[in-house]
């Protein structure tokens, strides 16, 4: 692979660098201190596609290379004073734009993330428990079998965008005898989901603009049309992102 940097890639960073100090950077200490989320200012993300660096352009990114989309939210990070809006946007783009564009179905892709990349919908990643932390292998969550779907229940916690997001990728045991290697699934569940309750934010010491929460599923049903993948995928996934 060639790293030498491109004078369309030196442009690149330059661009988000200029934008990032110009339009970013207002107020951002009353802003961690009040721990607000600035949507405003996550949607300016989403004009330039930050949320979407290399999703192809059918799908609403600017399908940017590895190196390219690498140097862009360095670029980013660099730029924006404010950490946590940072922080939101990585956690939204790697943590679950990255599993829907690589694993999602045509119907799912061309479902969520045109929205997903231009910051119209906010998304979040929910593995973590409160008793098994992100050890997938102590995961509780769990998602029984019915007809034309699946029942899900458990706790997830300390969700970053979750008190904001449109969109949450579940992850919850199908198979509790295989677990991680192949006995848990990923699930696209909007916030809208009967018997799914997201709490208001956890007051953080640090990241403040970046909203973290709890997710309480209480026999959600979830229909087959919304597993992430395929069924027993989630280990996958999850290791992916």
């Amino acid at each position: 692979m060639d790293f030498s940097v491109t004078a369309a890639q030196r442009k690149l960073r330059r661009t988000i660098i200029e934008f990032a100090q110009a339009e970013l950077n207002d107020d951002v200490q009353s802003r961690d201190q009040a721990q607000d989320f600035p949507r405003d200012l996550w949607l300016k993300c989403g004009e330039r596609r930050l949320q979407g660096l290399p999703v192809p352009e059918e799908f609403g990114g600017l399908a940017l290379d590895p190196l390219s989309s690498a140097m862009a939210l360095e670029a980013f990070g660099y730029g924006c004073h404010d950490s946590g809006l940072t922080f939101a946007v990585c956690a939204h783009l790697v943590a679950s734009v990255m599993p829907v564009w690589k694993f999602g179905n045509q119907d799912q892709r061309k479902r969520y993330l045109p929205g997903m990349c231009d910051g119209t919908m906010i998304a979040c990643n929910a593995i973590t428990e409160p008793e098994a932390g992100s050890d997938v292998f102590a995961m509780s969550a769990r998602a029984d079998r019915c007809e034309g779907g699946y029942v899900v229940s458990g706790t997830k916690r300390y969700i970053s965008n979750a008190p904001v997001a449109d969109l949450l990728i579940v992850f919850a045991l199908t198979d509790e005898s295989k677990r991680f290697h192949g006995g848990v699934t990923a699930f696209l569940i909007e916030r809208d989901a009967a018997g799914l309750t997201v709490s208001p934010k956890f007051d953080k010491m640090g990241l403040r603009t970046v909203l973290m929460g709890e997710v309480v599923l209480q026999d959600v049903l979830v229909p087959d049309a919304a597993v992430l993948g395929e069924v027993g995928a989630g280990g996958k996934i999850f290791t992916h992102s």
